[in-house]
């Protein structure tokens, strides 16, 4: 049997440049907790959420007192990959979320929870609008490699992947030309980005277009 590329536990960083990875996104919510801790946000953060599934489904855990970054990783291994938005804004480590998702899941917008359905919809329509909102606010990105799958339904098989040219030029502007970023948090969801291999292929892309080196990632 094959080695798995990305096995559960699968997570690392790039400390100098605020990036954390992990292979399921429920981690994220660790990921933020531990940049509170290290002083990387402030509470109350913005989080600019670019995935092809809302995942914005709450978890009745209990997110109170979470004083190391061992405790965060412990809470957030309790969550479902679709439980950690919700469950950090319970918290008032983030508070608002401004989501760009072409997911078919329809959810009621409010003041925290805004959606765009592609970068252009919020480039054309949404852009100053939320550069007012998140005024003032740490800013997080948090981007899961399977928005560049548009066939993320199909479990494990089948990926659609936008050609490189487009996902390059997408990177770069998620990485240039939205915010300046006070930390990054990156999913990279194997299955629904069709494969392990596929979804190698797109970290690579992430990792080229963001100047990053893996052999200078640390686990967390």
């Amino acid at each position: 049997m094959a080695e798995e590329l990305f096995p559960e536990e699968y997570r690392i960083c790039f400390p100098d440049n605020r990036i954390f990875i992990s292979r399921d996104h429920n981690f994220a919510f660790a990921a933020w907790e531990i940049g509170i801790l290290r002083g990387y946000i402030k509470p109350g953060a913005s989080l600019i959420h670019i995935d092809a599934h809302l995942d914005y489904c709450d978890n009745s855990i209990n997110v109170k007192g979470i004083d190391s970054e061992d405790k965060a990783i412990e809470i957030a291994s309790q969550l479902d990959i679709a439980e950690f938005i919700i469950p950090a804004q319970r918290k008032g480590t983030i508070k608002g979320c401004f989501t760009i998702s072409d997911d078919e899941v329809h959810i009621e917008q409010t003041d925290i929870f805004q959606r765009a359905y592609s970068y252009n919809h919020y480039e054309q329509l949404l852009r100053q609008k939320w550069y007012k909102e998140t005024d003032g606010t740490s800013m997080i990105l948090d981007l899961d490699l399977d928005y560049f799958n548009k066939n993320y339904i199909d479990y494990n098989s089948n990926a659609v992947l936008l050609p490189s040219d487009v996902i390059n030029t997408q990177l770069k502007n998620i990485k240039d030309y939205m915010w300046d970023w006070d930390m990054i948090t990156v999913a990279l969801s194997p299955e629904h980005c069709g494969g392990e291999k596929e979804c190698q292929y797109l970290f690579g892309l992430f990792l080229d277009v963001f100047g990053l080196n893996i052999e200078y990632a640390v686990s967390w």
